[in-house]
This record gives C-alpha cells, structure tokens and sequence, in this order.
C-alpha cells in the first residue's frame, strides 16, 4: 500500500524559524507522536511509499504568532524513508483554518496525481477540521482512497471555550465528527473514545508510540536530587495540585523541577520565587526537556481522574516518561490501560494522596529508583516501538484485529 499522511510536524530546515515566531506554547507532544507514526508507517513491509503532506500546527497571526503567512524554508523533506512536503499558508486568525483546507487539499490532489494507477491510504492526523475538510473533498473525487483518521484528542475536550465561541466551535465539531463518520478506519488512544464514533467503521486503540530515538540514547544511572515535571501547566493537569503537595509535604532533600507553558504559569512562577526548591525552567526545546527527564529521580504525572474527559485521554507524557529509564509518580486514570500498573508509582486516591506518596518515594533507595525505571522502559521497548503500534492499525486496514 502506499501511504499518504497529512498532518502538521515541525521539519529541520523550518524547527528554528517556527520556534522563532511562535508566541506561547508549541505542540511538541502532537509533532513527536506524528513523526513516531510516520517511522512506523516507513519500517513496515507491507508499506512501499509514504509521503507526507506538512501543515504545521502553529498558532495564527497576530496574536500566537510573528508571521502572517507560514512560508516553508524547504518545500521537500525527508523523515526516513518517507518524503516530506511542506505547504505554505497565510496565517491570518479566522482566515487561516480556510487556507490550510484549501492548501492541503490542493497538495494532496497533486501528489495523487503523480501516482495516478495506484491506491492511496490517506492518513488524516486529528480532528482538525482543516485537514478533515481537505480529505473529505478528496474523497469526493477519489472514492477508492481508504481514508483512516487518528484521533489523539476529542474536539470537545481540546479547550475551555465560552459564550459564542463555544457555540461556534460546537457546530464545528458536529462537522468533524461527520466527517470521521463518513472514514473507513479510526485510530484512538482510547476504547471509550471509539463509542463517539460509528459502529460500522474499523477502529482499533493505539495509545501512544515511543520514540526510538529517544529511546537509545536514555540510559539510567546517577540520578541527580530533583523530582520533574514537564508538560501543560493547568490546573485541569494538576499542576496546582502537586505544587501544593510538594511544598506541603516538607521534602528537603529532592528539589521540585518544573518546565512548560500554560494557563497556570504566574502560579508556577510565584511559587519558584518564594520557595527555593521549587525551580521554573519555562518552555523547554524538546531535547532539553528530555536532558532533564534523563537525569531526573522521579517523572510526575499529576493529572487525576476526577474529569470525565480522563476517559478520552491518554497522557502521551507517559510513554515518553517511561522511555527515559526513569521511575513515574501517576495516578490510575480511566484511559490508561492496565498493564503499564506495573511498572510505575501510583498514588493512592484521597486529598492528601500525591503529598504522602511523595514524601514516602523521597525516603527509598537510589536502587529501588533505577530498578522500577529500568523495568518500565524494558516494557516500552518490548510493546510500544513504532513497528509494533503501527503495525495493529495496518493489521486493522487490511480488515483484522481491529476492535
């Protein structure tokens, strides 16, 4: 089969200008999850092209970012076997989710076109509505192209919205859910995320990848005195919550690492500055985030599961997490599946719950810490590579072990 992908990842040649002119937070997390499918897509057998078509998720001018319009530096890239195509935009707040339909519909037509006697699986990434838009229409025209949508977030749970905006973006979403409706294939990060979707379609749950690269170069040994986290600051995420638990818990001999952007930031920032084992780091490039990870005793992820929308997610923080050979503090949630239990921390439910589990992880050994990290990132690489995630949505394609 020859895959086509459409999607939104940040490329070398443009990593630095994007980063330049974004104001605010970037998607790190949604650009690695691509690129691991994308390399799954590129490993396998039964896989002979994989082209990309590029629309990076930025934020739109003037407000999230510097350029008006988005002007690849390179219009051909390469992500391992798979040929990457960067497509510009103009970038204008309102207008811009117009053009990325009309860009990426156009840039998938033209390299249908080059290949015009063979069939395409049209890999759509997200519920963006832009990209939903841009292969329904092409679906309209090339009825033989399978189309299979990934769905890492719900449109409903993306954002807090009010008043008219959330009117608005209700009937968007009744659109895009329409539109993966019409699909032949969907990927979720969670079993109850499929029950939003038709019955029909074939579905199956890929919760998340690991990065190979990541992966090889992780490696446990000294860990220096900090407990991190790394990721959203909001209070939806917990960041309050283990803020609190921490300073509460009276720990002295692990200091608090923070990194990230978010709502909750001028909480963060004020805490840091009055306690001085609480450090705020920002917004980190991604290498060194995992610089951090690396060295870090313990990785926290403070989420709970007293919102609904837990049954919908999966924290992608967790694989990567898990990856760097490093122990995690987590709650048990809802979207989580049961066999990654056994390779980390939990914290036990109750209000004061992340403040004792805390204060007990920061009395036990170094060895006790190497070795729970050590069995967690065994057990990423055995079950979460790309070749293997990627491989059950293929198998799901070609119409089995699909749920």
């Amino acid at each position: 089969m020859n895959v086509l992908f459409l999607g939104g990842v940040f490329c070398e040649g443009d990593k630095e200008n994007i980063i330049k002119n974004s104001k605010g937070s970037m998607q790190y997390a949604a650009d690695t999850l691509q690129k691991n499918y994308i390399s799954g897509f590129s490993q396998s057998e039964h896989v002979q092209t994989v082209s990309v078509i590029n629309l990076p998720f930025v934020g739109a001018y003037p407000y999230r970012y510097r350029d008006l319009c988005y002007r690849p530096v390179a219009k051909r890239e390469s992500l391992g076997r798979a040929v990457v195509k960067n497509v510009g935009f103009f970038n204008l707040t309102f207008v811009k989710n117009i053009c990325r339909a009309l860009s990426a519909y156009r840039a998938i037509l033209a390299e249908m076109k080059s290949r015009q006697e063979e069939r395409y699986v049209l890999v759509c990434y997200s519920m963006h509505l832009p990209f939903l838009l841009a292969c329904y229409f092409v679906r309209l025209f090339k009825r033989k192209t399978h189309l299979c949508v990934i769905v890492p977030d719900l449109p409903e749970y993306m954002a807090v919205r009010k008043g008219v905006a959330k009117f608005v973006f209700h009937l968007f979403s009744l659109v895009s859910y329409s539109i993966v409706n019409r699909s032949d294939s969907i990927v979720a990060i969670t079993k109850e995320m499929l029950r939003k979707f038709d019955l029909s379609i074939k579905k199956i749950v890929v919760e998340g990848i690991a990065d190979e690269s990541y992966i090889s170069i992780s490696e446990a040994g000294q860990r220096k005195r900090y407990f991190l986290y790394t990721g959203t600051l909001d209070r939806r995420y917990g960041i309050r919550n283990l803020l609190d638990s921490y300073i509460d818990s009276g720990i002295e001999n692990y200091d608090l690492f923070i990194c990230g952007a978010g709502d909750d930031r001028a909480y963060v920032e004020d805490i840091s500055s009055n306690c001085s084992n609480v450090k705020y780091f920002g917004q980190l490039e991604r290498d060194s985030v995992l610089r951090l990870q690396r060295d870090a005793a313990l990785l926290i992820n403070p989420r709970d599961n007293e919102s609904e929308y837990t049954k919908y997610s999966f924290p992608s923080k967790i694989i990567e997490y898990m990856s760097s050979g490093v122990p995690v503090l987590m709650y048990r949630l809802d979207g989580i599946p049961e066999e990654y239990y056994g390779f980390c921390y939990l914290i036990p439910p109750g209000g004061d719950g992340l403040k004792r589990k805390l204060l007990e992880l920061s009395k036990i050994s170094d060895d006790e810490f190497i070795g729970m990290g050590k069995a967690a990132k065994t057990f990423i690489i055995e079950n979460k590579m790309p070749d293997k995630q990627v491989g059950k949505l293929l198998d799901a394609i070609k119409g089995k072990d699909h749920v």
